[in-house]
């Protein structure tokens, strides 16, 4: 890598958790790094979502990503503190009990199966009959066959992370800048920094792009990644009392107290392209789900309803690492629902790539950017 006074050795174009957390990894190692930003901080996904932990949900898990979920953990837990002392932002880390539901004896016998695998993992978790589970909770008033109890999760406040995130990362050295990124800058078959909308030019020795959704759309000369938003939406409610203390789900709806109080439940899961704004349909399909677990939320007043648009990939895992046929440019992108347990785990993997050191941090194959095509839009 070669450094320089003037310009950066690395771009990274988005400010969400991921890109700062492979700006931040850079400048732990002394790398001189500009984050570039259309909108504001944490102003997507990274700020609005829910910020779960969960090593033991979603794609890829039983799989490949179970590995770097569980190391996702230890890293939060060793990050959570240090953010706090270098930038005074407490991203209120905490441990969390959830209890995956089933309402009826299929659901349960699947329970079975996923607390197998969880204790062959060394995880926390046993399954409860119904009774048990709402002596655990007891406004979970609708059909119950029991749950898993898992002890393994943990939560961040997203926005709170991101934000501590960002600053870390430029009092350790690192700048900011907003722009918005529509063009790469190419010495021959090398790109050597970006063109933003403004006409300016910013040289570098490597780009990262973690645009989250916005990769797949390969705009000004950009490779388009195979990357789509996923929209979900979640809901805050002010509901008195100490009732969902416990992170409580079934059939993709979940009901959680959060550490203000409020009770956050969602989601929803569709392909809306790029409107990331919340919707009626939204909002009532939430509420019915949940209201299902628990009538007593009837009475709960809606704070927030809030929407965003999550990068998913088309086989479901992360795009890391070099991007084939793009010297120097470097992909972090892909994470979906993962995005901020696995942000710290992504960080150390491409900013390992960026400096030559792969060896210790290397990316497995199944997330490794090199697995698909990469064809450039007309500039």
């Amino acid at each position: 890598m070669t450094n320089s006074d003037v310009l950066p050795d690395v771009l990274v174009v988005g400010g969400g958790a991921v890109g700062a957390s492979v700006a931040l990894a850079l400048v732990k190692q002394g790398v001189t790094v500009t984050v570039i930003e259309r909108d504001s901080v944490a102003s997507h996904a990274s700020g609005f979502a829910y910020g779960g932990l969960f090593p033991t949900m979603g794609a890829g898990i039983p799989g490949p990503i179970l590995r770097y979920a569980k190391q996702g953990i230890a890293l939060h837990r060793q990050l959570a503190p240090e953010l706090k002392e270098i930038t005074g932002i407490d991203v209120e880390l905490r441990s969390v009990i959830s209890l995956d539901l089933a309402d009826d004896e299929a659901g349960f016998r699947n329970l079975e199966k996923t607390l197998a695998w969880q204790l062959d993992e060394e995880l926390d978790a046993e399954l409860l009959d119904s009774e048990g589970i709402r002596r655990l909770e007891p406004a979970l008033t609708g059909a119950l066959a029991g749950g898993l109890v898992q002890r393994s999760h943990f939560e961040v406040d997203s926005y709170r992370y991101t934000l501590a995130l960002v600053t870390a990362f430029e009092q350790g050295g690192g700048s900011s800048r907003s722009g918005d990124v529509v063009g790469l800058v190419r010495d021959g078959d090398r790109v050597a920094g970006v063109q933003l909308a403004s006409g300016d030019e910013i040289a570098s020795d490597a780009v990262v792009v973690a645009t989250g959704p916005w990769a797949g759309e390969g705009r000004g000369g950009l490779p388009s990644f195979p990357v789509e938003p996923k929209k979900g939406e979640i809901l805050r409610l002010r509901f008195p009392g100490n009732d969902f203390a416990h992170r409580v789900s079934l059939g993709g709806h979940y009901i959680a107290r959060k550490p203000d109080g409020l009770v956050w439940v969602g989601s929803t899961e569709e392909d809306a392209g790029f409107d990331d704004r919340p919707s009626a349909s939204a909002r009532e399909s939430i509420i019915a789900g949940v209201l299902a677990l628990a009538p007593a939320l009837d009475s709960a007043e809606v704070v927030e309803h809030t929407a965003c648009l999550r990068p998913v990939s088309s086989d479901e895992m992360p795009i890391l690492g070099p991007v084939p046929g793009h010297e120097g440019l470097f992909a972090a992108n892909g994470a979906g629902k993962k995005g901020i347990l696995l942000n710290p785990v992504i960080g150390q993997m491409v900013a390992a790539a960026i400096t030559g050191n792969a060896a210790e941090n290397p990316i497995p194959a199944e997330f490794e950017a090199a697995r698909f095509e990469y064809f450039s839009s007309p500039d």
